[in-house]
This record gives structure tokens, C-alpha cells and sequence, in this order.
């Protein structure tokens, strides 16, 4: 019943996650049982009002007028704020549970970090810079700048935002930093911070980065220019009970949230209610989370730029060759439909479809216990971007004398005019599968997968409804994993030109436990259990998580030359093609379908 409460809630993921005896059961998703931190209020205080018309005993009347009265319920009237173009990207319900629940599977102290934490933390926050970027090179904006000690902190914040959930306060535009003063975090030792403590931060992290090695304590340096490296440096930036030296480097990326948050009142001596940047639930609303986000990237962007390049002959899988990787249409009846409605259906290879849909949320924790004794809910609608379904589509030629365990990383990038290296963290992971490839020298394996398969993507979560309707015993997961429904970017009306790579090894030597099944959100969310192993021994994002040259030292320039160079490798031209004005289907018929896709 932590409906308004944020932080309970929170408390309460971490202790079922945790705990050996409730670590399996199932929990509904956070925008279920979290309302408030989740969805505005104007949307709830509409529903509550629909709610009072319908049944007046299974309504709080004295709860409604208080929201009423402290609901800003009016339309922003920020109509240049160009940020707004991508507020439906920012605020996707799939988007926020799996932040959240990542936090959740990854926690703060006193639990110590799961396995390759620091280097999941540095890769997950990396990968929804990659996203997010895509979404605004197809507005027409500029990639996001950082925003962060000794880098913009000095000038005003030209973001504002207002989230107009019932627990965070707004921001104004060209907000200050207070520069020299206190900034009040809540409880625990310490309970203060400020800016200059950031900038020192900062420049002892930046220091031990450029002399590839963290300080332990006085007698005692931690290298870290090996391919352990970024996970040490993970852990001490996100200031997990991992850090190397949480004394000497501080807590550097959980304090810029909080200041952040706290912008329009440092010490708190105003009451004014924290920003999103407070919440694990709330901050990927904010505009600044993403220029705070690329702070800290450029840090590991460093770390990255220290390690030695992958070469041409560490990329080569002998023996094996992708002769075609193509992408395939999928679609539902109903897709078909309204595809050949829009007489755009005859392009359906190398064509990704988005377009908008509007689903219907069942809330609970609102305003207590209906008139039957169970538990009360709201219905709110929530528009969010959707694609239509695909499949890739390989065809492997193996010359090995046996049959090999191959690991396809599939990557989507934008088209940009600029060397390889330059764009190199705008390549967006799309998904990472094994399959067994016989010997054969003449004849190609053809190989399909669908795009609900991916090890991108979330498994279907149970609902509060699922939970309560099962009789017999229903498991769970950790529910973090990016949602199938932001999966490929929106791309334009008049399509958005990309490309599709993906590179085959050997899983034999990559994986952790080769004949283990690989299934799941294990990109960014590694496999289920605090003592589980990240399953791929390579480094996250690999091969572009740094530098990539030929044999001769020579950077490739582009991804054609990557692929002359690598014939285990593959490159596909795709367009992604917004259609807008998509067609809804009717509440009923849409509950019905979405059930059909689960089954």
C-alpha cells in the first residue's frame, strides 16, 4: 500500500529482491502500485473524478478536493521548449519501471555489488544516452550535451522541467547552482554537500583515470587499465559498497542527482518538495538526468580511450562467414490491415514501422478500499510509441570441420557523416543470441529471430490482475529489462535512414557457462540471483566499447570497411518510418488482442 510513498516503495522491492524466502515471488509492475510517482497528477485527479460520478461510497471525497485544490492540472504553457518534443520518449511507463527496477536489481549499500555492477552501471546509462540521442537526431535536435562539475555546472541550467507528479517540484529555466553553498540531502552521515565537493570529486576520479589506477588507501593502487578496470571504476563513481575509496572519491554520481534535485532549494529551508532526480521511479523524466548521464559517461568515455583497441585479428572468428542479414516484417492481422490502409505494406524487408497507441492502466493505491472490501482502482490512459513486429533474418556459413557455438551481437546506429570512432556510443544494442551452426562448407544455415526474443527486451510481467487471478503458484523476475515497445527508435515520417550490424563469435570462449541457456533481459540487466554471473566474458558493448582499428593500427572510417575487413561481421542499410495518425482500436478489442499476443 505504498502508493504515495516513493521510498517505501522502493524499501519494499529491495527487501523482496533480497530476501532468499520472497526472492522469486512474483510483484506487479511499479507503475501499478506507485501511482503517484508515475503518472501526473492531472491524469489521476480526472480519473478520481469519473470515479465519484460512478460510485460515490468507493470514493475518499475529502483525498479528491485536496488534490483538486494543490493539482496542477493546466497545460504548460512552455510552448518553445524544445525538450517537449521528446517528453512521450522521457515519460514511456516501460521505460521508467525498468530504470527503477535496475536500481532495485543492482542496489546501494550495505549490499555488496553483483557481479561486473560498476561496468553494467557505466554500459546500462550509456546504452539510454544511445536511445535517447537516436530520438533526438530524428527531431532535428543535437545530441545531448554534459552537464556537471567543472563541465556547465558554472553556467545556468537551460532545461527547465515540470513532471507534475504529485511528489516533485518543478524547475524554471536557467536555473542557478548555488556554487558555494550547502546542499541539504537527507539523512545519514554526510548529510550536506556542495558544489566544490563535487568539483573535487571530479578531478581525483579524472586524475586516477589518467594514471590508470584508483587509490585503495596510501600503500595500496588498484590498476585499472585491464579489462577489470571498468567495473572498479563503476563501482567507486556510482558509490556502491564496491568503491575503491568512497573517502578519497566520494559519492559522486547519487550526490549530482540530489543537488540536482534539490536546485530550488538547497537547505530545504522552504519545504519545497525535491525534483524528479530524487527518485530511482522519476528522474529518467527530467531532461538533466540525460546531460548528468553524460557527465559521467564522458568519464568512463576516459577510461574507455586508455584501453588498448580491439584489432582486427581479436575480431575474426575463423571458419565463419555471414553471407546476408536482412530484417523481415512480422505483422498481426490487424497490423496488415492497417498497413495496406496506409499502402505502405509492400516495403516490408530492411523497413521498420513505429507508429503511437494508447493503452488503458489499472492503478491502485488511490484512495484506499472500494465498497466491496478489494482493492480500489483507477483507469488512466497512456499514449507510448509501438513498432510493428519483425524478425531478423541470417544466413551462416560455417567452414569448420565441427559444429560451432555462435554468439550474433546485433547493434542499430543512425546514418552520420563522420568517422567510426566519433559515432562509436550511438550504437544501440539491439539484441544478443547463441545458436549451434553445423559444419558445412557449401550449404548456409538459416537462422530467424523474432524481435520479442530479444536479450534487450523485458519478459512479460504478471499485473496485479495476474497475480490475483492465479491459483496455483506464479514466479517472478527482477522485472528490469528496456520495454519491447521502445525497442527501435521512432524514426521520421519520411524515414530515417540506419544501419544494422552485427558481429558473430565464439561463444565457446565468450561465454561464461557456453552450454547454458542465454535467455532473458541479460544485456542490461545481467541473469537473475545476487551471486549470478554476468553470462558474456567479453566487455559490455563489445566491439565498440572503444576503439576499433585494422591490423595496422589504422581506425576503420566506416562501418563497410569494418565489414571488408571482418567477414564474420555483417552491415544492413534499414529506414524506420513514423506513421502517424495510426488507428486505435477500441478499448475492448485492444485488451483482447494484447491478451491474444501474450498467449
Amino acid at each position: 500500500s505504498s502508493g504515495i510513498n516513493a521510498e517505501y516503495g522502493h524499501l519494499a522491492r529491495v527487501t523482496f529482491q533480497e530476501h532468499p524466502a520472497s526472492r522469486n515471488i512474483p510483484l506487479p509492475p511499479p507503475h501499478q502500485v506507485m501511482p503517484f510517482i508515475f503518472f501526473k497528477k492531472s491524469k489521476i485527479v480526472e480519473a478520481l473524478k469519473k470515479t465519484i460520478k460512478v460510485d460515490q461510497r468507493a470514493m475518499n471525497v475529502t483525498t479528491m478536493e485536496e488534490m483538486i485544490q494543490t493539482g496542477a492540472i493546466l497545460p504548460s504553457s512552455a510552448k518553445f521548449d524544445k525538450e517537449r518534443a521528446l517528453a512521450w520518449w522521457r515519460e514511456d511507463l516501460g521505460l521508467l519501471n525498468h530504470y527503477f527496477n535496475w536500481h532495485v536489481t543492482y542496489p546501494h549499500p550495505p549490499y555488496l555489488p553483483r557481479d561486473r555492477q560498476g561496468e553494467l552501471f557505466a554500459y546500462m546509462h550509456e546504452q539510454m544516452l544511445a536511445r535517447y540521442d537516436f530520438e533526438r537526431l530524428a527531431v532535428g535536435l543535437n545530441r545531448i550535451q554534459p552537464y556537471g562539475p567543472s563541465d556547465g555546472w558554472e553556467k545556468p541550467l537551460v532545461e527547465g522541467y515540470n513532471s507534475k507528479l504529485a511528489m516533485c517540484s518543478a524547475r524554471g529555466a536557467n536555473s542557478n547552482l548555488s556554487s558555494g553553498g550547502i546542499y541539504y540531502i537527507g539523512k545519514g552521515v554526510p548529510n550536506t554537500v556542495t558544489v566544490n565537493d563535487m568539483e573535487k570529486y571530479k578531478e581525483r576520479i579524472s586524475s586516477a583515470i589518467a594514471l590508470g589506477f584508483l587509490y585503495k588507501d596510501c600503500n595500496n593502487k588498484v590498476n585499472i587499465q585491464c579489462e577489470t578496470g571498468m567495473n572498479d571504476l563503476g563501482n567507486t563513481i556510482q558509490a556502491n559498497a564496491g568503491s575503491i575509496n568512497k573517502t578519497l572519491y566520494g559519492n559522486l554520481h547519487n550526490h549530482g542527482h540530489l543537488i540536482l534535485s534539490r536546485i530550488n532549494d538547497p537547505t530545504g529551508m522552504y519545504q519545497i518538495p525535491p525534483g524528479p532526480m530524487n527518485y530511482d521511479q522519476s528522474a529518467p523524466r527530467d531532461p538533466v538526468f540525460y546531460r548528468w548521464h553524460k557527465f559521467i559517461d564522458n568519464m568512463f568515455e576516459e577510461q574507455r580511450g586508455n584501453l588498448p583497441p580491439h584489432k582486427t585479428q581479436d575480431l575474426v572468428f575463423d571458419g565463419i562467414d555471414i553471407e546476408s542479414f536482412s530484417v523481415k516484417l512480422d505483422p498481426t492481422e490487424d497490423d496488415k490491415a492497417k498497413l495496406e490502409h496506409w499502402k505502405m505494406f509492400s516495403e516490408t524487408e530492411n523497413h521498420f514501422y513505429t507508429h503511437m497507441e494508447t493503452s488503458w492502466n489499472k492503478i491502485y493505491n488511490t484512495k484506499g478500499n472500494d465498497a466491496s472490501g478489494g482493492p480500489a482502482h483507477l483507469e488512466i490512459p497512456h499514449e507510448a510509441l509501438n513498432h510493428i513486429p519483425f524478425s531478423y533474418n541470417l544466413r551462416v556459413k560455417n567452414r569448420n570441420k565441427r559444429e560451432k557455438n555462435v554468439v550474433f551481437r546485433v547493434f542499430l546506429v543512425p546514418e552520420i557523416d563522420e568517422p567510426l570512432d566519433h559515432w562509436r556510443t550511438m550504437f544501440v544494442e539491439l539484441d544478443k543470441f547463441v545458436v549451434t551452426v553445423r559444419a558445412n562448407a557449401t550449404v548456409a544455415t538459416q537462422i530467424n529471430r523474432k524481435d520479442v526474443q530479444s536479450s534487450v527486451v523485458i519478459s512479460p510481467q504478471p499485473t496485479v490482475e495476474d497475480i490475483d487471478n492465479t491459483d496455483g503458484e506464479m514466479s517472478g523476475d527482477c522485472g528490469c529489462g528496456w520495454p519491447l515497445n521502445l525497442l527501435i527508435p521512432k524514426g521520421k515520417k519520411g524515414g530515417m535512414k540506419g544501419s544494422i550490424f552485427v558481429l558473430a563469435s565464439d561463444w565457446n570462449k565468450d561465454g561464461v557457462e557456453p552450454n547454458v541457456v542465454m535467455d532473458g533481459s541479460v544485456s542490461y540487466c545481467g541473469k537473475m540471483g545476487p551471486k549470478s554471473e554476468y553470462p558474456d566474458k567479453r566487455p559490455m558493448g563489445y566491439p565498440f566499447d572503444r576503439l576499433v582499428v585494422s591490423d595496422e593500427n589504422r581506425p576503420f572510417d566506416s562501418l563497410d570497411d569494418f565489414v571488408q575487413d571482418v567477414p564474420n561481421s555483417f552491415c544492413t542499410r534499414v529506414t524506420i518510418t513514423h506513421i502517424e495518425n495510426w488507428p486505435e482500436q477500441k478499448r475492448e478489442q485492444k485488451s483482447k488482442s494484447e491478451e491474444n499476443k501474450k498467449q
